[in-house]
């Protein structure tokens, strides 16, 4: 294949990743539009109230801060690699605006690309902290959403809402043993993979070895088990994104696990294919939540769509803003770590 053709074949293999996301991006939008009163959620979200709103954005700041810090001791856990947080804390928050505003995760391809040229890391110790990184938020996100849906008081039948809540406490307990035991999880993906044949099988064995790999570079169940409690707290701090939406837009405070259980939900929804910044489908699962939980669709809607704006457009605007004042300095940079540790 000539040099041209490849670049097409890669150039249609990019569309090809990009659309799911596109369309069910659209749909899930669509879908909100079509089935709730825009009208009515407009004139909710423009009589919200802004100190619930400011708090949630200085928790929202703390969050990225302590994220920063987790992904710097992920990096250079021993501290002999030179990496400072001040010096993570920038390009780790514009690698997060960037997928908010760009397809294909264009977001944690600069993020390595970043680590690596800069600080002379090498790329697969990069992508391997992304992994644990990824692997630690997906697990406290469901030990949040296990624990909320144990504990909100929902309108939905009591044999329904114990079936969720035992399959939420089974994932729950699940992901842990994940964490706990990364081998015992490689062998078992790996056994599957050996006993059914399939591609999409063998694509999860791969990634379960690859996690394992990863988080077994952690260290030790007790080191592991803290960076777990870090994370939960982590997105406990982000959820006060959510909780301010419903207070600013008049919830009742003593129903805070409601918008808890909603946030929890659609951040898990954000795993399906959806327009850049997660559009689409945070919302429409968000809403699906706060709808089961007794909340009519025009407040769920207004308060999902606050909350989205509020995680999503500083993230954005730091990213563009932080990309335009180094766009001088980004081709210049050079790694400024003994080359030793690109080894």
């Amino acid at each position: 294949m000539s040099a041209t053709g490849v670049e097409a074949a890669n150039w249609r293999g990019q569309w090809l990743r990009v659309l799911p996301g596109l369309v069910l991006g659209g749909v899930f939008l669509a879908l909100l539009w079509n089935t709730v009163d825009m009208a009515r959620v407009a004139a909710l979200m423009a009589r919200a109230t802004w100190p619930p709103l400011v708090l949630a954005l200085l928790a929202y700041a703390l969050d990225f801060v302590l994220r920063a810090a987790r992904f710097r001791f992920l990096l250079d856990p021993a501290g002999g690699r030179g990496l400072t947080l001040k010096a993570t804390v920038a390009p780790f928050i514009a690698s997060f605006g960037i997928s908010d505003v760009l397809p294909l995760r264009l977001g944690d391809v600069f993020r390595v690309w970043w680590f690596h040229r800069r600080f002379g890391l090498p790329a697969g110790l990069v992508v391997a902290a992304m992994i644990v990184e990824r692997v630690l938020d997906l697990v406290a996100i469901l030990v949040i959403g296990g624990v909320a849906l144990w504990l909100v008081d929902a309108p939905l039948p009591h044999e329904a809402m114990m079936r969720l809540r035992f399959a939420a406490g089974v994932v729950v307990l699940l992901s842990i043993g994940v964490l706990a035991v990364p081998a015992l999880a490689a062998r078992t993906a790996g056994s599957l993979a050996r006993r059914y044949p399939h591609r999409l099988i063998a694509r999860a064995a791969e990634a379960a070895r690859s996690v394992a790999e990863a988080v077994r570079a952690i260290g030790e169940v007790r080191r592991m088990a803290r960076m777990l409690l870090l994370s939960i707290g982590l997105w406990l701090l982000e959820s006060l994104v959510m909780i301010g939406a419903w207070l600013s837009l008049g919830g009742a405070a003593d129903a805070w696990l409601k918008p808890l259980t909603a946030f929890a939900v659609a951040t898990l929804g954000t795993l399906v294919p959806a327009l850049p910044g997660h559009f689409g489908s945070f919302e429409v699962f968000g809403v699906l939540v706060f709808v089961a939980l007794g909340i009519p669709a025009e407040p769920a809607t207004a308060t999902i769509l606050v909350a989205h704006l509020v995680l999503w457009l500083p993230t954005a605007l730091f990213g563009i803003g932080w990309l335009l004042l180094m766009r001088g300095r980004l081709a210049q940079r050079q790694p400024t770590a003994p080359s030793a540790h690109a080894a």
